[in-house]
C-alpha cells in the first residue's frame, strides 16, 4: 500500500516493472484505488516463495521504480498467507482491508467463521482473510462491501465492537476502503 502523486503516471511505470516482478515469482493480482483519496493504492500480489518476496521488497531497484512513478513516503508492504479466498464474481468493486491484531488465531477464527451471517446480514461479505506471514496475531480481512450503508453502520455498532473483543482483538482495527481499478487473473 502507498500513495503516489498520480495514479496515470504511476500504473504505465508499474506495468513496465512486471518483468522483475515475475522473475522474483511475484503475481500481480488487484490493484485497489482509496475511496477517500484515489492516489492511495492497495497492491495485491501471489508469491510462489515467501523468502523471494521479501528479498524483493528490499531490492534498491524496487525502491528506484517506486520513485520513478511518484510513490509518495514509505510503502506499506506486508506479506499475509492468505487462509480463505472467495474468487467467485461479485457484482461490486468496493472493498474493505480491515487490519486486526488478535490474541490467538484459532479464537479469533473461530469467532470469525461464527460471525458469517451477521456480516452478510449487514452487506459484508468476506473475500480472503489471513495473518501476516512471520506473526499470525497480526490478520489481515478483505471484504467486499454490497451494501456500504449497512456495512458502515455495522463497522460502527456495538454488536461487532463485542464479537471483536470476545475474540480476543487488541485494540482497534484499521481499515482502508477502496474500489478495485484492475483485476488479474
Amino acid at each position: 500500500m502507498h500513495k503516489v502523486t498520480s495514479y496515470s503516471k504511476w500504473k504505465p511505470l508499474y506495468d513496465a516493472h512486471d518483468t522483475a516482478r515475475v522473475s522474483a515469482g511475484l503475481h500481480d493480482y488487484v490493484i485497489g484505488r482509496g475511496v477517500q483519496d484515489s492516489n492511495m493504492l492497495t497492491i495485491a500480489l501471489k508469491a510462489d516463495d515467501t523468502a523471494k518476496a521479501k528479498a524483493f521488497s528490499k531490492d534498491p531497484g524496487l525502491k528506484q521504480a517506486m520513485q520513478k512513478g511518484g510513490v509518495i513516503g514509505a510503502p506499506v508492504i506486508a506479506l499475509i498467507t492468505m487462509v480463505y479466498q472467495d474468487t467467485s464474481n461479485i457484482s461490486t468493486s468496493l472493498r474493505a482491508s480491515s487490519m486486526l491484531t488478535v490474541k490467538d488465531w484459532d479464537t479469533w477464527e473461530k469467532s470469525f467463521k461464527d460471525g458469517e451471517q451477521d456480516r452478510k446480514d449487514n452487506g459484508i461479505v468476506v473475500r480472503a482473510y489471513g495473518y501476516d506471514a512471520s506473526d499470525n496475531h497480526k490478520v489481515r480481512v478483505v471484504s467486499a462491501l454490497i451494501d456500504s450503508a449497512k456495512a458502515m453502520a455495522y463497522y460502527k455498532s456495538e454488536a461487532i465492537k463485542k464479537r471483536m473483543a470476545d475474540a480476543g482483538v487488541v485494540g482497534q482495527p484499521s481499515r482502508f476502503y477502496y474500489h478495485i481499478v484492475q483485476r488479474y487473473y
